[in-house]
């Protein structure tokens, strides 16, 4: 699941910064406008991931990742300090990690426990983030590439 996708699961009441480390590095700005950094990596971006965890803990902020790698290896993420680990199925431990936020919890774990999501009911991820788009599709004159989406899962560890 991308980070537009978590984006869109997470309550809209929220300010929303995307930083795409392959597009560009996060400022001090970014870094002091944040209340809570929420990264995701796979197992290749292990370094950036768990260097960005120890970033925001420097800075004292509120460290959440997710995703497959710290899905399948999370004592790394653990030791290098994460706060929160969102773990399994985002359709269904977001919420949760939410819930716990909203309580005043500063750490936990969040775990589908074998439950799967109904990937009819996730939302739109949200394209507006990228570099506020708007409605207009990335282009290779905001950095970007590609854009996939995705559509099927089944890549989660059980």
């Amino acid at each position: 699941m991308g980070l537009i996708t978590v984006a869109a699961i997470l309550p809209q009441t929220w300010e929303f910064r995307l930083v795409d480390r392959n597009v560009r590095l996060e400022t001090d700005a970014d870094w002091e406008w944040a209340d809570v950094v929420i990264v995701s990596g796979m197992i290749v971006q292990k370094p950036d991931l768990l260097h960005l965890i120890g970033e925001g803990k420097r800075r004292g902020k509120l460290v959440a990742v997710g995703g497959h790698y710290v899905t399948s290896i999370a004592e790394e993420a653990q030791e290098a300090g994460v706060d929160f680990l969102i773990l399994d199925e985002g359709e269904i431990t977001l919420p949760r990690f939410v819930e716990a936020l909203a309580f005043g919890e500063t750490s936990g774990v969040f775990r589908a426990h074998g439950e799967r999501a109904d990937v009819t009911k996730t939302p739109i991820p949200r394209y507006d983030l990228p570099k506020n788009l708007g409605n207009r599709a990335p282009s290779l004159q905001d950095g970007f590439f590609l854009f996939a989406t995705e559509g099927s899962k089944g890549a989660s560890m059980y």
